[in-house]
């Protein structure tokens, strides 16, 4: 009996420390003002959530958030507005918003492929599905409609409790 508890506590362990070290690796790829640019938007947006659906955990908050932008229902179209001016510069100054997107010539919002985003996402070594579907799907694609973007993550079975699964949804409804 105490085998299989060290064994599970091993497994536990390995687990953690697995995460934490893609988390890191992401992390060192994205740099330090960026990374602390993410985590502002984070921040505002998990606010905003307990703010527009006070009754509901943040896990649920981020899959109702999803299932609102895409209802053909919603007329309420601030509850999607998060960011506080003190994030959004710091998303500008920091070169994130440069490294997520780019313009083109005619000025039209492009996915910049070749960012620090994209590089940190492929540091992971052993990606989930989502974060496997998602990269590829942003790389190929570049930005995609509302329906298409929620509909993939709601379908790779997210975990808002994931530090990249977060990241993902905040950055993508970030401009």
């Amino acid at each position: 009996m105490q085998k299989t508890y060290l064994i599970l506590f091993l497994i536990l362990t390995f687990s953690c420390s697995q995460t934490d070290s893609q988390i890191a690796e992401f992390e060192k790829v994205m740099g330090d003002k960026q990374t602390k640019a993410i985590n502002l938007l984070v921040s505002d947006f998990e606010k905003n959530l307990n703010k527009t659906y006070p009754d509901l955990s943040i896990e649920k908050g981020y899959e109702q958030y999803l299932n609102d932008l895409i209802s053909d229902s919603t007329r309420d179209w601030e509850k999607f507005k998060f960011q506080s001016d003190k994030t959004n510069l710091e998303f500008h100054q920091s070169g994130l918003w440069d490294n997520i997107y780019s313009k083109d010539s005619q000025e039209s919002l492009k996915i910049n492929t070749t960012g620090k985003y994209i590089e940190a996402l492929y540091s992971i070594k052993k990606p989930d599905p989502l974060i496997k579907i998602y990269r590829e799907k942003r790389k190929a694609v570049g930005i995609m409609q509302n329906e298409i973007l929620v509909n993939g993550i709601m379908d790779s079975d997210p975990d808002f409790n994931n530090y990249f699964h977060k990241r993902i949804v905040v950055l993508e409804f970030s401009f």
